[in-house]
């Protein structure tokens, strides 16, 4: 049982533990977990991304400023940081898998929603 959810009925809570186990076991959700791990262990892609941060607080400085030639510099290097981003093909890899997981977990939470309001209009 997991000690950080809200305290609820003891039998709903094993039956969400269950579920979760079955989740966990999902081809699509392995393959996230394993493509978020990829992503945050790769040392070049970790780079990138603190150098967009570091340029998008830039921007804001050179806007507030009024820098306008170092704000278009950095303009164009953030938009190239973000192209290199974009094309790498371990954040697409990321990006399909987060997206499949994703499709599973509303696919999921609207099936409950439905079951959960069904039962509702049986016991009014």
């Amino acid at each position: 049982m997991n000690e950080n959810r809200p305290k609820i009925e003891e039998s709903v809570d094993r039956e969400l533990d269950k579920l979760i186990e079955l989740l966990q076991d999902k081809e699509e959700i392995i393959r996230y977990q394993e493509m978020e791990k990829n992503v945050s262990e790769n040392q070049w892609l970790n780079q990138i991304v603190e150098q967009i941060k570091e340029k998008q607080k830039n921007l804001v400085n050179f806007e507030y400023y009024e820098k306008p030639e170092a704000y278009q510099a950095t303009l164009k290097e953030l938009e190239e940081l973000n192209r290199e981003l974009d094309e790498n093909i371990t954040v697409n890899a990321y990006q399909d898998s987060l997206w499949e997981a994703n499709e599973i977990v509303q696919l999921l939470f609207a099936q409950i929603q439905e079951s959960v309001n069904l039962f509702e209009e049986m016991n009014e």
